[in-house]
């Protein structure tokens, strides 16, 4: 499954950047005729006393706020084979060479790095972006490279198999379109599909750029993935209507809209994933509520105790019919999809440490990224935790595996990128 959307960043509203705004009066202010008007000058610390406020004891609170913060981080034992350094702001887009022994990550810096697994020398840096990139996906053959940032504009890169030219990979096609929301390869084919702020669809075949369109509706298309046979897109839009497209034919061919009886109404938050063994879709809304599909409609509703962030279908190899919830509370909810039904929870070591990326190792195995920097397993048959690796400071943002190498490459808002050779997972 794919959750594209970039990550979930407080914004500050500064009235467009004005900070200061200087007012001119026309005049002075009148006069009494026995007294002047006369501004007092006040300090904060005055103020405060003024007004009750205890400024040494919010002092004092922030001190040992940024002292415990300062201990957390002293205490994190760093588990990385390697860390890639090369970047100057938080990276939010990875991706692992199916191939090569090679990563790919792009970054609030407007860059994206190609860089050496195995010793985290850079081999290629992307400067064209003049934003924030949030994608970096190599294609299904490892053949082509697409990066692409949040104001839309897309670039690809060809393997470079000439040993004439030095540089590895070079530029095939590049496109502008409206805000990103999400971007992917197609699992079997070049083919990228990337979802818009403005709710249209694109689907561009590589390298020609043959372009189809899938039309939107005037709200943000939130997220997307791709059905088990590839021959169909997920969507769903902030005004919480979710659509199934055929991709050959740019034809609905399942809608639910917020006149639905088992739809949604308009939403912050919403992620989709598609099973991957048969025609059976999810979209869950981040207060709670999952929806079931098929190709004929919606099947079924449940409503999670928990908000939802992010969700995953197991691999479709298991025996049993396993999708798990990842919330902001640090909750992990494991479901028998077959029966809708709970089958059991994961919480996290670490109280309230937010749940951002979910990633299944195997079949029972389920890989939690947290806020807090860690990367927690679980058998999700028990709920119960297989082990733990740290290393990150703050927010992991996205993570990618490699199963053959037992691989997992993971960025985060602390600027880095790692790699972590994975303990033997078992079943």
């Amino acid at each position: 499954m794919r959750q594209n959307t970039p990550p979930h960043r407080p914004d500050f509203d500064y009235e467009n950047d004005e900070f200061l705004e200087e007012i001119e009066l026309d005049g002075d202010p009148p006069a009494d005729d026995d007294d002047e008007l006369e501004m007092e000058e006040v300090t904060l610390s005055q103020l405060e006393a003024r007004l009750g406020m205890q400024s040494d004891s919010d002092d004092a609170m922030d001190g040992n706020e940024d002292e415990e913060e300062e201990n957390r981080i002293a205490a994190i034992r760093d588990d990385a084979l390697i860390t890639f350094r090369k970047h100057t702001a938080p990276v939010f887009g990875c991706h692992l060479h199916p191939r090569l022994d090679w990563a790919v990550t792009g970054s609030e810096d407007d860059r994206a790095y190609v860089w050496d697994t195995n010793n985290g020398e850079v081999l290629f840096e992307i400067t064209d972006h003049k934003d924030t990139v949030t994608e970096t996906h190599f294609s299904h053959d490892g053949c082509y490279l697409a990066t692409g940032d949040i104001s839309g504009e897309l670039f690809v890169f060809k393997l470079n198999e000439s040993q004439d030219d030095r540089s590895i990979l070079y530029k095939v096609w590049e496109y502008s379109m409206l805000d990103m929301a999400w971007m992917f390869w197609h699992r079997a084919a070049n083919v990228l599909l990337a979802g818009s702020d403005s709710g249209e669809v694109y689907v561009w075949r590589i390298p020609s750029g043959e372009c189809k369109i899938l039309p939107g509706h005037s709200a943000r298309c939130e997220a997307g993935d791709l059905s088990g046979d590839g021959k169909k897109l997920l969507t769903a839009y902030t005004d919480g209507v979710v659509k199934l497209w055929d991709i050959k034919t740019c034809q609905v061919l399942m809608e639910v809209n917020n006149q639905h009886p088992l739809g949604f109404g308009e939403v912050s938050h919403i992620v989709v994933a598609c099973e991957q063994n048969s025609p059976f879709y999810l979209c869950a809304e981040g207060g709670g509520k999952l929806l079931f599909c098929t190709n004929n409609g919606p099947v079924n509703v449940i409503q999670s105790e928990h908000l939802i962030e992010c969700v995953a279908f197991a691999p479709s190899t298991t025996d049993l019919k396993l999708l798990a919830c990842g919330s902001l509370e640090g909750q992990i909810s494991i479901w028998d999809y077959s029966k809708y039904a709970l089958r059991t929870v994961c919480e996290s070591p670490v109280p309230f440490d937010g749940i951002l990326r979910l990633k299944w190792l195997n079949d029972y195995t389920l890989l939690a990224a947290t806020a807090q920097g860690k990367l927690n397993a679980f058998d999700a048959r028990t709920g119960s935790l297989k082990f733990t690796l740290t290393g990150h400071l703050y927010h992991i943002y996205e993570c990618a595996f490699k199963c053959e190498e037992n691989c997992l490459l993971t960025v985060s808002e602390d600027n880095t990128a790692k790699v972590f050779k994975l303990p033997h997972l078992g079943e």
